[in-house]
């Protein structure tokens, strides 16, 4: 009797143990075992994933992501390199939520490989008209510069490929949405509300959700950026200046920083973020049906759920070399590695137990999904 309890104790140690496992690498962890194909977008597993695809501004398009070490700075060294990024990066090296998923199914589709030079407007720095370069950025339809108004856009180059009647139309989608710096950056201009916001979000997902089935829909917060960026200015020399003494590249990417806009932004996060989280709930009861329905046991019109996943770090914990040099505003690819691993983690956690603002952790290991982990809806 005792050693069978013995052995039952060290068989949950084991199981306990395996249900933990995290790795410095991806490779690492172990194949999920096979199952039959899930029946319902709340029992989704990430080798059930075929299709990634993301919409966003120039953090999803990789913008900046690499430092340079250049003297001087100059607009052509602006870079996409969507290929790197922590959603959507495709690129073998890349520590993403694409490649993450690619390790437990090589099928995968819509993952960015290699990079776009950013388009330099002289009179706005960046162009902003909306470009894909699909050969690159695959099924990441996120543009350097773009507001929330930009998304309709970006929903219709995503529907050309994932819509009715196309060829991935009836396969597992995970698909990222991370928009709102650039919102909030010219949140002094006029209609540039946090109502406006979450109307604008809330448009552009229901005609995506409208057009698309079989679909996990993944809503990232914005982080208090404004933080984030006071730290390299603490850092003299870390951000290389322009040759060029009359481009100040920071005056385009945040319009509203100066003149005590840096606080007011810190409040405009957090009224953003209340904007998606009511945006999220909405989707979701629109989703869920009627109770008549339920009594009835009428099946779902759409097999699509829509989750939000907070992403905050706190900012005395975040490394001046994890942000781009070119501009002491965009995140590097160090920032990417942990906020990869942030986010795969926040995937598989329930929606109480998710961390709401984390500690940066440049060696945070990988999660591996147990056989039993189910992308939390």
């Amino acid at each position: 009797m005792k050693l069978t309890m013995f052995l039952l104790f060290l068989l949950g140690g084991l199981v306990a143990l395996v249900s933990a496992l995290s790795f410095p690498d991806i490779s690492q962890c172990p194949p999920l075992p096979q199952r039959p194909p899930p029946e319902s977008v709340h029992d989704l597993r990430p080798d059930d994933i075929k299709v990634i695809a993301a919409m966003g501004d120039s953090i999803t398009a990789g913008l900046a992501a690499i430092n340079v070490k250049t003297e001087y700075v100059s607009p052509e060294q602006f870079v996409e390199f969507r290929g790197k990024g922590f959603i959507m990066g495709g690129d073998p090296d890349s520590s993403s939520i694409a490649n993450y998923i690619k390790h437990y199914n090589q099928d995968l589709v819509g993952a960015s490989v290699g990079s776009n030079k950013a388009r330099y407007c002289k009179k706005t720095f960046f162009c902003f008209e909306p470009y894909h370069n699909y050969p690159v950025d695959q099924l990441n339809a996120a543009q350097t510069g773009s507001t929330s108004s930009g998304l309709s856009d970006q929903v219709q180059y995503l529907l050309k490929y994932i819509g009715p009647n196309t060829p991935l139309a009836h396969e597992w989608k995970m698909i990222h949405l991370y928009i709102g710096c650039n919102d909030i950056s010219a949140h002094c201009l006029p209609g540039m509300t946090p109502v406006n916001y979450g109307r604008n979000v809330y448009n552009n997902l229901k005609t995506l959700i409208s057009n698309v089935d079989k679909a996990f829909i993944n809503i990232l917060s914005v982080q208090h950026f404004n933080e984030l960026i006071q730290i390299p200015p603490k850092h003299p020399g870390y951000v290389k200046q322009f040759a060029d003494k009359n481009i100040n590249v920071h005056d385009h990417e945040c319009i509203c920083c100066s003149n005590g806009g840096l606080e007011r932004m810190g409040k405009q996060v957090d009224m953003y973020n209340e904007q998606l989280k009511e945006v999220v709930a909405r989707l979701n009861r629109e989703l869920s049906g009627t109770i008549i329905e339920d009594l009835l046991g009428i099946k779902r019109q759409k097999d699509v759920a829509v989750v939000y996943q907070p992403l905050d770090t706190y900012s005395a914990t975040v490394p001046v070399d994890s942000i781009s040099n070119l501009d002491g505003f965009h995140p590097n690819i160090k920032t990417y590695k942990f906020a990869s691993r942030l986010l795969w983690r926040q995937l598989f956690t329930k929606k109480q137990d998710k961390v709401l603002i984390s500690q940066f952790d440049e060696n945070m290991p990988v999660y591996c999904p147990t056989a039993e982990d189910r992308l939390q809806t």
